[in-house]
């Protein structure tokens, strides 16, 4: 997971420094450590990103709840209010407005680490002891037995809903329904979320749609789901990936496809133009509106 920002709101030096040591204890978690006494200074800082941590005293005369609205709603952040309760009220209340929850005072800086250096904004659960790993007859001779007591056709339908077997992507139905998914847990986690779309112009026969689906998923992680739409477009979705994650795996690929010298059915160089887009965005209303932004005006998803 890459290193998150730290911002810290406060004007009381002890909360100030149990943040700093926790944002110490997280390690390679948290990057940067900003400080900011009052609200007046917090105006000129621009646009917000990483993990915030808010004192209740920051933005008084303001109850934090009112104040966490308003700046949800101009920062991409996990948000954690500190309270003097910390009951279930007070941090259902912070999950109702948008934060990660609400953290008790005095702060125990071992107790926020957890939170930093969660890649959720939610406290690590204890880890169990490191499992030894087995060689590899050991694993294959395992899977073996597990792939032997399933259904051969429930696994193959199952295969079939969710990959093309023609290019190797995910089906456009399995994807939309990723989609909407992960769109839902940008929008109420406030987590990162990257569409990236690739488009070109002409037709292509197999060979070269296998060379575009191959390069593609070069780049791509496990958590990552990438599609065809149309017969011209194939899309990526990022979870977890903001701005300039996704727009550098976007330079990736089109390096990667410009690498393989592509043609068209007429024996054109392929041109292929890619479109980036990034939520949460208070300006989407929904997952179709989000995939309108990388989508060719006059590409049509297919059912």
């Amino acid at each position: 997971m890459p290193a998150r920002s730290l911002t810290i709101l406060s004007a009381d030096a002890c909360v100030v420094s149990a943040c700093q040591k926790a944002a110490e204890i997280a390690g390679n978690a948290v990057g940067e450590v900003a400080h900011y006494a009052d609200s007046t200074a917090l105006t000129t800082a621009g646009t917000i990103e990483g993990l915030v941590v808010v004192d209740p005293s920051f933005m008084a005369p303001l109850s934090i709840q009112e104040w966490a609205l308003g700046f949800l709603r101009e920062h991409r952040v996990l948000l954690f209010l500190l309270t003097t309760g910390n009951d279930a009220d007070a941090d259902g209340l912070a999950r109702f407005v948008g934060a990660q929850g609400a953290l008790a005072l005095p702060v125990v800086a071992d107790d926020l680490a957890s939170y930093l250096s969660s890649p959720f904004g939610a406290p690590t659960a204890m880890r169990p002891e490191k499992m030894e790993v087995p060689d590899a007859a050991t694993l294959g001779a395992s899977i073996g037995e597990i792939l032997k007591a399933r259904e051969p056709e429930a696994r193959e339908r199952f295969l079939s809903a969710v990959a093309d077997f023609e290019t190797g992507l995910h089906t456009p139905e399995f994807w939309e329904h990723r989609l909407e998914e992960e769109f839902k847990r940008s929008s109420r986690f406030r987590f990162p979320l990257g569409l990236a779309a690739f488009t070109w112009e002409g037709e292509v026969d197999d060979d070269a749609m296998l060379d575009l689906a191959g390069i593609l998923l070069l780049d791509t992680r496990d958590v990552d789901v990438a599609t065809r739409i149309g017969p011209r477009t194939l899309v990526a979705m990022l979870p977890h990936t903001g701005p300039e994650g996704t727009r550098l795996f976007a330079e990736r690929v089109l390096q990667g496809i410009d690498s393989r010298g592509l043609r068209d059915l007429l024996g054109e160089a392929l041109e292929v133009s890619t479109a980036v887009a990034v939520a949460p965005d208070s300006n989407l209303a929904n997952s179709h509106a989000f995939l309108a932004k990388v989508l060719p005006k006059e590409s049509e998803m297919s059912a």
